[in-house]
């Protein structure tokens, strides 16, 4: 039988989780600095692929490109937020999405299928933190760990694009509501507010992928057209720890309970 993980123990497996996160944001910073002196559209290679694969080598390649080029046209056009955090958001992650849609929208009158596709690529972009955020299958006390990274993480979204309730935090639950979303509202004013519930369901893959001993619940989303976002993660005892969410499929709820598995389709 193992035994019980030492104070000692949980502070130093903190202290290697807390240096892992802050290479991670470190390497994200310096390469988001690089990427936006060369106004290189981030995932664009892995999009190309994509594109490719689908669209054959040609197309692919013509697709590509007209999508960094509308993703340097936003970026040219991008409003300034003062806090570091919107930015990052913006130019990182909704411009992209946002330049994809707009570029295959001109493409096919099918609506579904584009968001159908753009929702398979933005998937793709979530390799790096899946294996990142799969790290806590193999921690002790992966949920004491994963709690003080979300008290960490929850300044990533300040007051200024969210209003954000924390509902519960303790040793065996971590629990807030949103009420305002800065994806929804910049998605909104960019005339594409559809998009947003493309970004919810990366959060849907992304946190599936916890350790079996952490339960995460989501049964409604602002961009899904619910009141609010209800984010809550509990400690279970190992093999209790499934998802509790509502996913939409052809503009119909329905509630999902178990295991989601990553996947681009």
């Amino acid at each position: 039988m193992r035994n019980r993980p030492t104070s000692k123990n949980r502070y130093r497996y903190a202290a290697l989780c807390g240096l892992a996160m802050g290479t991670a944001i470190g390497t994200s910073i310096a390469l988001t600095r690089r990427m936006a002196r060369h106004h290189q559209m981030p995932n664009l290679k892995i999009w190309r692929r994509a594109l490719t694969e689908k669209h054959g080598e040609v197309q692919g390649a013509i697709l590509a490109a007209r999508v960094q080029t509308r993703y340097e046209a936003l970026y040219n056009e991008r409003p300034h937020f003062t806090h570091p955090a919107l930015r990052w958001h913006l130019e990182q992650k909704i411009l992209p999405g946002l330049a994809l849609y707009q570029v295959l929208s001109k493409e096919s009158n099918d609506q579904d299928a584009v968001l159908a596709e753009v929702g398979s690529l933005l998937v793709l972009g979530l390799r790096v933190f899946t294996k990142f955020v799969n790290m806590y299958r193999y921690l002790p006390l992966p949920f004491a760990i994963r709690r003080q990274i979300l008290r960490a993480s929850l300044l990533a979204f300040p007051q200024q694009g969210w209003d954000i309730d924390q509902i519960e935090q303790s040793e065996r639950s971590f629990a807030f509501t949103i009420h305002r979303c800065f994806y929804l509202d910049v998605l909104t004013a960019y005339d594409a507010p559809k998009l947003t519930a493309l970004y919810c369901r990366l959060d849907d893959l992304l946190y599936a992928t916890l350790s079996p001993s952490i339960r995460w619940e989501r049964t409604k989303t602002l961009g899904r057209g619910d009141d609010c976002c209800d984010f809550r993660w509990s400690r279970v005892k190992p093999g209790q720890g499934t998802t509790r969410l509502i996913q939409v499929q052809s503009g119909v709820k329905r509630e999902v309970t178990g295991n989601i598995h990553s996947s681009s389709t």
